[in-house]
C-alpha cells in the first residue's frame, strides 16, 4: 500500500500540464521538432526573473536542454518551483493522503460509482494488478490520478526525468523556494466535490487508452515551442468538470503571479520553474504579469 501512496504523490504535480487534458482524445503523435522550448525574462527596475513551464515527466532523451535555458538558471540565484519533489517526506504525506484520499472504515469506491464505472475499474484493476489492491479505498481523485500514473509508466516517462527535476538536481549554489507544497495540492483536489471528482474519474478512464498520444502531443508541442498546441491540447474539448480545471489553472495561476511578483520587487535573479499550462495563455503568468506592467520577453532558445 505504502508503494502505491509513494508513486502516486509523485504525480500530484503532474496536474498541471495533465489536469485539463483527461478528457481528450488524441489524434497519434507526430514526430518531435527542433527544441525551442519556451522561455521568458519578466524585468523590473531592481530584479529579473525567468520563466520557464515545465513538463513533469520525460525521457532522457529530452536533454540537453538549449543552452540559453542553462545560461539563464546559471545567472539565477533563486529557484521556484511548485514544491520541491526532492524533499518531500512521504511518510509525513502518508496521513494526508489516508484523510484526504482514502474512504474510512468499510466504505469503498464501488460504493459511490455508478456500475459502468466499477467496470471500467474492475477492467483497470485486471490489467494493472499493482494498483488492484489499493484502488477500491481510494476517493475518485486519487483513482483518476492512479489510472493516469499507470498511463504515463506504460509510456516509459518518469518524474525524474522532468523538467523541474532536472533544475533541483542542478541547483547547488541556487536557494529553492516553494510556491505552493504537496499537502496544499493533496487538499486542493480533494477539495473537489463528489460529482466533479465523479466525472474526473469517469472521463479518465474512458481515454485512458488514448492518454499515451495526447501527453505525447504535448511534450511534442512543448519542445517545439508551440505554445499555440500547447494551448489546444490543454483548454480544447475537455470533458473534465469546469469548476475544477478553474482551480487546478486559473486560480493558481493568480497566486504564482502574486509570487513572482514578489520576486520582481526584490533583488535576487529568480528562475522560475512551473507547469507550462500555468505560464501560457491569456489567463496565464506571462499575461498576469504584462498586466501589472512588467516587461515581459520571450527568450530565444534556439
Amino acid at each position: 500500500m505504502k508503494r502505491i501512496f509513494a508513486r502516486t504523490l509523485r504525480l500530484f504535480a503532474v496536474l498541471a500540464m495533465l489536469g485539463s487534458c483527461f478528457g481528450q482524445a488524441a489524434a497519434p503523435a507526430a514526430a518531435p521538432k527542433p527544441r525551442h522550448i519556451l522561455l521568458w525574462k519578466a524585468s523590473s527596475p531592481t530584479n529579473t526573473v525567468y520563466l520557464l513551464g515545465s513538463i513533469h515527466a520525460g525521457k532522457k532523451d529530452m536533454y540537453p536542454l538549449p543552452q540559453a535555458i542553462e545560461s539563464a538558471f546559471a545567472a539565477s540565484r533563486v529557484l521556484a518551483v511548485e514544491f520541491n519533489i526532492k524533499n518531500i517526506d512521504q511518510m509525513a504525506l502518508l496521513p494526508l493522503i489516508q484523510q484526504y484520499g482514502m474512504y474510512p472504515g468499510d466504505d469503498t469506491l464501488f460504493k459511490h460509482v455508478p456500475q459502468a464505472t466499477a467496470d471500467a475499474l474492475n477492467d483497470f484493476g485486471k490489467k494493472h494488478p499493482l494498483f488492484a489492491m489499493a484502488l477500491p479505498r481510494m476517493k475518485p481523485w486519487l483513482a483518476a490520478l492512479t489510472v493516469v500514473q499507470s498511463a504515463l509508466q506504460e509510456a516509459g516517462d518518469d518524474p525524474s526525468m522532468g523538467i523541474d527535476f532536472h533544475f533541483l538536481d542542478e541547483a547547488k549554489t541556487q536557494r529553492i523556494e516553494e510556491l505552493e507544497s504537496a499537502d496544499f495540492q493533496i487538499k486542493l483536489l480533494a477539495s473537489a466535490t463528489e460529482e466533479e471528482q465523479m466525472e474526473m474519474l469517469k472521463s479518465t478512464l474512458k481515454h485512458a487508452a488514448t492518454a499515451l498520444d495526447s501527453f505525447s502531443k504535448l511534450q511534442n508541442a512543448y519542445l517545439a515551442g508551440d505554445a499555440e498546441t500547447m494551448l489546444k491540447l490543454i483548454h480544447e474539448e475537455e470533458e473534465g468538470p469546469k469548476s475544477l480545471m478553474k482551480k487546478l489553472l486559473d486560480d493558481r495561476n493568480l497566486t504564482m503571479a502574486e509570487h513572482v511578483d514578489g520576486f520582481l520587487k526584490g533583488k535576487e535573479p529568480c528562475f522560475v520553474v512551473v507547469g507550462a499550462g500555468h505560464i501560457i495563455g491569456d489567463k496565464g503568468i506571462v499575461k498576469l504579469l504584462q498586466d501589472k506592467g512588467y516587461k515581459v520577453e520571450m527568450v530565444p532558445t534556439n
